[in-house]
């Protein structure tokens, strides 16, 4: 095919090619007064058969971004909508009929997804998204969780650390979301790993796009034991959107997950202009949320500020044990208790003025020790950091 197309129409320029197969097969084009959507529904032995839809500026525009489907184009058509048979052969002559949108066979509508990419996709050395998340869920009988990053020159590739970390934090935000990880555990159980593992599946353009599934399939009731984590990802990812809404599901969530989401959210190195998560399960739950630059940058500040809140509480306790070392220039002590325990930390002002006005300890020498502990709890970690202060010696 020329890029003239010859019709009852007229003679019909191509402009924009959305579908090629042998041919354009879906294009916009335009005689000396109008533009259509060109749609070819059928390839018959003498003939093929089209439609023709008048199009707006503003609705070619649409199309074009992938915000109007080639089927609602047709099907909620702004003018009448040319069927015609165009011929193979010379010999044979061009037939039209003009038909309301609605009132175009369903067999000759394109499908429901029929969305036309955009331009960075289309050249895209990724391969387009290949299946709805949810329709992949309940076929494949796992969770789907797409995630695209739209970057701000529009580039399909990403720094590999950078995937890497955001796999990583991806993962182990999954883990952390199941409560049986908990906060004095070093490393996820065993029973929290085989039931929260994730894979990528696939890349897809758009503009850097992401496929990963559960590991296991689903049960009789079309769950997956990893259902419920990346539910609550979904919600923690849709909540940061809301400063209020995100801190307070930051306090009712897994104090593990807190700290991996604080990384995910780092791992995001490009800044993205758009982040666009959709989660499905092979139930049908499914959720579609995006965050702006804006909102991601809000986010990392709200987490950061919540696993950075702590409380700290004082006490005075008196330990026997052997002095082993005192360095006034650093200001340090570190004494080996009776208990068993190793106690270090700093010298109050009255231990390091003594010892500066010329008082020396005999090290290594049994004492008795008056220290003063200062105990910080973070928050959402709950980790604690004790820090030790001398503040007398009995010899």
């Amino acid at each position: 095919m020329s890029d003239m197309l010859f019709t009852p129409l007229g003679n019909l320029e191509i402009k924009d090619v959305f579908f090629y197969y042998d041919g354009p097969r879906i294009f916009s084009c335009k005689n000396k007064t109008t533009t259509f959507l060109a749609f070819l529904v059928e390839e018959f032995e003498e003939k093929d058969l089209w439609l023709f839809t008048p199009i707006s500026n503003i609705r070619e525009h649409e199309i074009k971004k992938g915000k109007l489907s080639i089927r609602e184009a047709i099907v909620k058509a702004e003018d009448s909508i040319y069927e015609v048979y165009l011929p193979i052969r010379e010999e044979i002559s061009a037939s039209m009929t003009v038909i309301d949108g609605d009132m175009v066979p369903i067999e000759y509508l394109p499908s429901k997804e029929s969305f036309v990419r955009d331009k960075y996709d289309i050249d895209s050395e990724l391969p387009p998204k290949p299946s709805l998340t949810k329709t992949e869920a309940i076929e494949s009988r796992r969770d789907v969780l797409d995630i695209s990053i739209e970057t701000r020159n529009k580039i399909d590739e990403l720094p590999s650390i950078e995937l890497g970390k955001l796999l990583i934090n991806t993962q182990n935000v999954i883990y952390g979301l199941d409560e049986r990880w908990t906060h004095d555990q070093n490393k996820p159980p065993k029973e929290v790993i085989e039931d929260n593992s994730i894979n990528v599946t696939m890349l897809f353009a758009s503009s850097f796009g992401i496929r990963i599934k559960s590991s296991l399939n689903s049960d009789l009731f079309d769950s997956t034991p990893t259902s419920k984590s990346l539910k609550i990802f979904t919600d923690l990812l849709n909540s940061s959107k809301d400063e209020e809404e995100l801190e307070q599901l930051l306090k009712k969530i897994n104090s593990k997950a807190v700290m991996f989401y604080k990384e995910f959210l780092n791992s995001l190195d490009t800044n993205p202009e758009k982040l666009k998560v959709e989660w499905a399960s092979p139930s049908s739950q499914n959720r579609n949320l995006i965050l702006t630059a804006d909102e991601i940058n809000k986010a990392k500040k709200i987490v950061s500020n919540s696993v950075n809140v702590f409380s700290e509480t004082y006490k005075k306790i008196t330990i026997k044990g052997e002095l082993t070392a005192i360095n006034l220039k650093r200001n340090t002590f570190y004494i080996e208790g009776e208990d068993g325990e190793y106690y270090s930390g700093s010298l109050s002002k009255e231990i390091a003025d003594y010892v500066r006005e010329g008082y020396r300890f005999e090290i290594p020498k049994t004492i008795t020790a008056l220290l003063e502990t200062k105990t910080t709890i973070y928050e959402i970690s709950k980790k604690e950091n004790s820090q030790f202060t001398l503040l007398k010696v009995i010899e």
